[in-house]
């Protein structure tokens, strides 16, 4: 079992483990502890690689994007449960850099999306490929470990 905090591994182990517990110690002055550790029951191994994946996610999905998305909930954005699901991880990454650009551009998805949450342009972000892999890493878990109260029959993009 590993531990992760928002901003880092708390204890790491050499070999591959199959659960971790992400704990949001910035709630924990208001919360119990039941409420504060979100148990993340990975049915398959993470390696190390994806577990630093997953940190990082975490903390750039809380830094970046949380303020208008969640995993199983509409917010300002549509609920990203299962994104990597929906949309391939070639069409994610420009779309997070610069939806606009992606909406100009004509993509049916995109300008459906864009119509869909009336016309809301999500901000550019300057984020690398791989900053970008990792929230999508993050909500892979996310979404393997939670089930999605977003099917309202609206694209959860």
């Amino acid at each position: 079992m590993v531990v992760l905090a928002g901003t880092g591994l708390l204890d790491t182990q050499e070999t591959p483990f199959s659960e971790a517990v992400v704990l949001d110690t910035t709630a924990m002055a208001n919360d119990s502890l039941s409420q504060q550790a979100h148990v993340v029951a990975v049915s398959d191994t993470l390696s190390q690689e994806d577990l630093a994946a997953v940190t990082a996610g975490n903390a750039l999905f809380k830094g970046n994007c949380a303020q208008c998305h969640a995993v199983n909930d509409v917010v300002v954005g549509p609920a990203l449960h299962d994104i990597t699901k929906r949309r391939p991880v070639a069409w994610l990454v420009p779309w997070v850099k610069n939806s606009s650009k992606v909406v100009a551009s004509g993509d049916e998805y995109a300008v459906k999306l864009f119509n869909q949450y009336q016309q809301q342009q999500m901000p550019s972000f300057q984020l690398s490929d791989a900053e970008i892999k990792n929230i999508l890493k993050y909500l892979e878990v996310e979404s393997r470990t939670s089930v999605s109260v977003a099917t309202t029959g609206v694209i959860a993009y």
